[in-house]
């Protein structure tokens, strides 16, 4: 690819990252990564009735952590800025008066009430709401006498006759006639830029070589081609993705669930998870092999391979995907990401070594990094339960003992280890006469309050001979079996 590949990720701060956002914005990184290129992040903030003043913040914050860092920004610099758009006012003025100047644009003082008439009347008529040009045939005289009368005028661009042609990566050649777009406003009246306007200048200022985006853009992007050309500028490259969808095929909303990215991550979900999997979504990735690092996501990654057709969120999917990937981890790499889940437990006097061979040891039973709470829990002498699951299993013939038996001859050794429990089930079933499960069953429900779990292979060692004990005297007693 000939020249530096320059993308940009344009999220507007009204709310949380969607995890659709989060997928474009990662497509456009993995892009970017894949060709040396630059990756920008831009603040879309010009639309102030709908602004969250937290929300640019926590969208930075959850790019960070799903990996995706950007190279030029609001905080990073770069030599292209500002890089938000409610402080870039005056590049868009400038190349509005430019516009002006050249009669590609004119002032309309049409009023809210008549735009909507005319929609309403276009609508009857069976056609496609539009501007009918109704101010373009103003004269200057005309228009100084409505602004002496206080009115307040926006600015229409001048659509030109003929048709244009969109090329995009994903969905082809496209062709738009320019009659159904109607002049459509390039500045408010208020002075603010219109999307389109402002989109155009800051990708041409900034250089951009790849618009990629989700396709409910595909409809700007001929307009957006119209005022590259009027400007000057030379077009980039467009490749509009299709939605997420639920499983239905309904666009992906809140009543469906869980629709951000702070709902995911705040759920347990890891970020390399997280990222893998809306890498996967709507194919771009070929390739058998589904768990991925970051490096096979960028050498996998073509825009070319995304389908056409919406991508459906499959939660379950998501969570098979956080599994693999926290069983591939090390306890280590695990505990860095699950601090904030385990904040809660009594974890005074534990040490992070501990900690880790607890990770290690319950990693496998996992999905998310909040069920990692419940099963580090199971280790920790404080606020110890079982729960039903368990004592059933106590009360089923043999369960006690088996427990009894475990006691005795644990109560003859001076340390439990991993590499002692060969011998130890060995010893069990010559003194029980049980197996299976039937042996340990009950001894995991006596020692970690569930039926299910890590390895007793793994748990022994963690608990250590004295809770070991405890534990297993405690079920005993509480089943008036001594």
């Amino acid at each position: 690819m000939k020249g530096e590949v320059r993308v940009r990720f344009a999220p507007s701060p009204t709310g949380l990252l969607h995890i659709g956002n989060a997928r474009t914005a990662l497509y456009n990184k993995l892009f970017a990564l894949q060709h040396n290129g630059v990756f920008i992040l831009r603040i879309e903030d010009t639309d102030v009735a709908r602004l969250d003043p937290a929300a640019e913040a926590t969208i930075m914050e959850d790019l960070r952590w799903l990996g995706m860092a950007w190279d030029e920004g609001p905080d990073a610099g770069g030599a292209h800025g500002p890089y938000r758009q409610s402080e870039r006012t005056a590049i868009y003025q400038g190349y509005a008066q430019q516009l002006l100047r050249e009669e590609r644009a004119y002032p309309c003082f049409c009023t809210p009430a008549e735009l909507a008439e005319m929609r309403e009347l276009l609508l009857a008529k069976g056609q496609r709401p539009r501007y009918v040009g109704r101010c373009r045939r103003l004269s200057a005289e005309q228009a100084k006498e409505l602004e002496k009368e206080g009115k307040k005028a926006s600015l229409r661009f001048k659509v030109p006759e003929g048709a244009t042609v969109v090329r995009d990566i994903i969905h082809g050649k496209k062709v738009f006639e320019n009659t159904l777009m109607g002049d459509f406003v390039i500045m408010r009246s208020d002075g603010t830029p219109a999307y389109n306007f402002a989109a155009v200048v800051d990708d041409a200022s900034m250089e951009i070589t790849h618009v990629i985006r989700g396709e409910d853009h595909l409809p700007n992007t001929p307009r957006q081609i119209i005022l590259y050309e009027a400007l000057g500028f030379v077009p980039p490259h467009f490749a509009h993705h299709p939605f997420l969808v639920a499983s239905d095929g309904e666009r992906l909303s809140k009543r469906y669930g869980a629709v951000s990215v702070r709902a995911y991550r705040d759920q347990g979900f890891l970020p390399q998870a997280m990222a893998n999997y809306l890498a996967l979504l709507g194919g771009g990735l070929p390739g058998e092999e589904e768990i991925m690092s970051w490096k096979e996501m960028i050498k996998r990654f073509s825009l070319e391979g995304i389908a056409r057709s919406p991508a459906a969120f499959d939660l379950g999917k998501l969570r098979w995907l956080n599994r693999g990937h926290l069983r591939a981890m090390t306890g280590k790499e695990i505990l860095s990401h699950a601090h904030p889940f385990l904040k809660d437990l009594p974890l005074k006097g534990v040490t992070e070594a501990w900690l880790v061979q607890v990770l290690d040891a319950v990693k496998e039973n996992a999905e998310t990094l909040a069920e990692l709470r419940d099963l580090i829990s199971v280790f920790l002498p404080e606020g110890f339960s079982m729960n039903d699951e368990a004592r059933s299993a106590l009360a089923k013939d043999g369960a006690l003992t088996a427990v009894k038996a475990m006691a005795e001859i644990v109560e003859g050794m001076e340390e439990v280890r991993e590499e002692d429990f060969p011998g130890i089930v060995a010893q069990l079933k010559k003194q029980t006469g049980l197996k299976g499960k039937q042996l340990l069953a009950p001894i995991r429900a006596a020692l970690t309050g569930r039926a299910e779990g890590p390895e007793l292979q793994k748990v022994l060692p963690l608990l250590g001979r004295q809770m070991i004990l405890e534990r297993l005297a405690q079920a005993l007693k509480s089943t008036a079996i001594g």
